[in-house]
C-alpha cells in the first residue's frame, strides 16, 4: 500500500463500514429520506439500495462490497457504477453539495443542518479515508466546504452527528410551525 499513489487514502473499507452502520441505523434513513452512495478512490460509485440493512459483521460487509465491485449486478442491495463525484452529483440532481473537511469554514452543526434542510436536493460528502483531504476533483464538485469541529473527527462521528442534527433541527422547526 505504501508504494501506491495517495496510499493514505486507500485500503480502509472498515472506515466506510462503520460510517454506513451509523447512517443506515438512523430514523431519517429508515424512513427512506437519505440516499447513500460510496465513492471509491478509483471512481467507482456504490449505490446502496433504499432501506438496505448493512451487515454488522465486517467480513460479510466486505464480501458484499467486493461482489458489487467485481460482478457489478444490475439489481440488488448494492450496485456499482463507474463515475466520478461530479457525475454522481449530476446523476442525483443535487442542487447543493456540502463537503465536510477540516479545511472548511467553521460552521455549527445546527447551522449546517439548517442549510441542508433549506437546500432542495442536498448532497453531503464525508471523507471516508484515514488521512489526507478531498482531491481537487472532489473539491470542484463541492459548493460549501464546512468544518463542524475544531479537531478532526472520524468519518462515522461526522456522518452520525450531521444526520442527527438534521433530524433535530427539522423536528424543532416542525414544532415551531405547529405552535
Amino acid at each position: 500500500m505504501k508504494r501506491l499513489k495517495d496510499s493514505e487514502k486507500r485500503g480502509r473499507p472498515d472506515i466506510v463500514h462503520v460510517a454506513l452502520l451509523n447512517v443506515t441505523g438512523t430514523p431519517l434513513y429508515l424512513e427512506g429520506r437519505i440516499r447513500v452512495f460510496v465513492h471509491t478512490y478509483d471512481d467507482n460509485v456504490l449505490e446502496i439500495a433504499e432501506k438496505t440493512r448493512i451487515p454488522k459483521n465486517y467480513f460479510r460487509f466486505r464480501g458484499l462490497m467486493e461482489e458489487a465491485l467485481v460482478e457489478q449486478p444490475k439489481q440488488g442491495l448494492i450496485k456499482a457504477h463507474s463515475m466520478g463525484v461530479r457525475d454522481l452529483v449530476r446523476k442525483i440532481s443535487s442542487d447543493t453539495v456540502f463537503g465536510l473537511s477540516v479545511q472548511g469554514k467553521m460552521t455549527s452543526l445546527e447551522g449546517l443542518a439548517t442549510m441542508v434542510l433549506a437546500a432542495g436536493n442536498p448532497c453531503v460528502v464525508v471523507g471516508g479515508f484515514p488521512h489526507g483531504h478531498f482531491s481537487p476533483t472532489t473539491l470542484s464538485a463541492v459548493d460549501h466546504l464546512v468544518r463542524i469541529h475544531a479537531r478532526p473527527l472520524e468519518a462515522h462521528v461526522v456522518a452520525s452527528r450531521v444526520v442527527y442534527e438534521v433530524e433535530k433541527v427539522e423536528a424543532g422547526s416542525t414544532i415551531k410551525s405547529a405552535s
